[in-house]
């Protein structure tokens, strides 16, 4: 195997292809690297969202002058040994892959295999591997960890490799020394202007494949902002893109939504910011900017809390094409909420009124809930359901909460338990509590659905969209599948 301490040899053109992997899901769920600030989570199989994050780091490449070439083995229904054959086909000078936590043994695994086939430098990110670097190594599956916004350090690595010199020294990174040795070379600040980058290249994408359960046509995805300013206990977005809110320019922004509108004829965004309306007059300028251009057949939900809406916000949303908002509601016992969510949600009766001016505006809801944190009982979570059920949102998640890596839940109990990252798959409890067994915590969560989705004037309005019905029992039979 060769040694992590080497230089790459220059091309006579001094040029080379930069390939960017979206890994094969493995083959008990889908993962979508995106969810969960990086970590990424399993998923219903009608969901594929395109890997928006390469594309970002793609645009950054192309204008620095790369060539570039993403490759998505989930779009293209490969396996590790079909996503090898595809990018070893592409000629790569340098490979860069995604990862995800449930999936990181297969990445790493196609990694090794990309790496000894093709002798180039071959790099990974994504938000597990940036909080344990060090174990990425053991296998000498990869020459580089890329830690943090993958941008700015994805674009050095490729200038360094285009120059022929020694990958050490670059911020952002980590490596292996042949003495075995990690090296973690200085941390990368944030980026602070995200006007300063060009808008993700959906060009190099297969735009028509994606799509999400429920919306006709394709479906694309649209990082409007990064960091979030509520401090949850668990929460991957908080850890990856940190506590201060940064935002693109409305006008930055709108000139992405015409981009995918105009020249891919993409009608249905799903803007994957953390909180999208905690600027409220941001969002307004964003309404504007959607009908100023003329985007009248654009359709679009977000993700925001409670405590970041009302009903002029709401209304002018519907106006610009929102058609479905998640919201945060984690957990209905207070102390809970206090404790571990950032106390996004407390203030009940202002709940209960976003969630019906929602339903007036024709704003679809879902309520993003969490059942299993430490010291939470049965009777809490029961709180959670009650307060779900009265919400009366359209659609619900329940996931059993996971302590990932870096994270203030995962420092509080990785003194206690150690994890196994394959089964972070946002839906199996990996330990229990003080009160219910891991076992308890996933019957809790199949009761929770249950209740939902079982009340008799819910089923009603389920039976009117049969397909949906159908797609949301297969998703429920899926969710605690395990890898093997």
């Amino acid at each position: 195997m060769r040694s992590r301490e080497f230089l790459v040899p220059v091309t006579d053109d001094a040029q080379v292809k930069v390939v960017l992997v979206n890994p094969p899901s493995p083959p008990e769920f889908r993962v979508s690297r995106g969810l969960m600030g990086g970590f990424g989570m399993a998923v219903n199989a009608e969901l594929l969202y395109p890997p928006i994050e390469l594309a970002h780091v793609a645009s950054v490449l192309e204008e620095d002058g790369h060539e570039v070439a993403i490759h998505d083995s989930d779009a293209l229904a490969l396996d590790v040994a079909g996503a090898l054959e595809a990018v070893c086909a592409l000629e790569p000078g340098f490979v860069c892959l995604d990862s995800s936590s449930t999936s990181l043994d297969q990445d790493l695994t196609l990694a090794r295999s990309i790496r000894e086939r093709t002798g180039v430098p071959v790099a990974i990110l994504g938000s597990q591997v940036t909080f344990t670097p060090g174990e990425i190594f053991e296998d000498n599956a990869v020459d580089l960890v890329v830690r943090g916004e993958p941008e700015w350090t994805v674009r050095d690595i490729a200038r360094r490799v285009v120059a022929g010199g020694a990958l050490e020294g670059i911020e952002g990174t980590s490596w292996k020394r042949v003495d075995g040795d990690i090296v973690h070379e200085a941390e990368r600040d944030k980026i602070g202007d995200l006007d300063a980058m060009p808008i993700p290249a959906r060009h190099l994408l297969d735009n028509a494949v994606y799509r999400f359960p429920g919306i006709e046509g394709p479906v694309t995805t649209v990082k409007s902002s990064r960091g979030c300013p509520f401090d949850c206990s668990f929460c991957g977005y908080t850890l990856a893109q940190g506590l201060r809110f940064r935002f693109r320019s409305p006008v930055h922004v709108v000139r992405e939504l015409v981009d995918l509108y105009k020249d891919h004829g993409l009608r249905h965004v799903v803007f994957r910011d953390p909180i999208f309306t905690t600027r409220k007059d941001r969002v307004h300028a964003i309404c504007g900017g959607i009908r100023a251009e003329g985007l009248t057949e654009l359709e679009w939900q977000c993700e925001t809390a409670v405590k970041t809406l009302d009903r002029e916000l709401l209304e002018n949303m519907a106006r610009s094409g929102c058609r479905h908002i998640s919201l945060g509601v984690e957990s209905g016992n207070a102390e809970i909420q206090k404790k571990y969510c950032g106390n996004k949600l407390n203030d009940l009766d202002k709940a209960h009124e976003v969630f019906r001016v929602c339903r007036e505006v024709g704003i679809e809801t879902r309520a993003f809930c969490m059942i299993g944190f430490p010291e939470e009982t049965p009777e809490m979570a029961d709180e959670t359901i009650d307060l779900v059920d009265s919400l009366d949102p359209d659609q619900v998640q329940f996931c059993a909460v996971t302590a990932y890596p870096g994270t203030p839940l995962y420092q509080m109990l990785r003194g206690k338990r150690e994890f196994d990252y394959a089964t972070m798959t946002g839906f199996q409890a990996l330990e229990g509590n003080e009160h219910m067994t891991a076992s308890a915590i996933e019957a809790k969560i199949r009761e929770a659905y249950r209740r939902f989705y079982g009340r008799p004037k819910r089923l009603l309005r389920q039976l009117k969209k049969p397909g949906m019905l159908a797609g949301r029992l297969a998703r429920y039979f899926t969710l605690f599948r395990r890898r093997a």
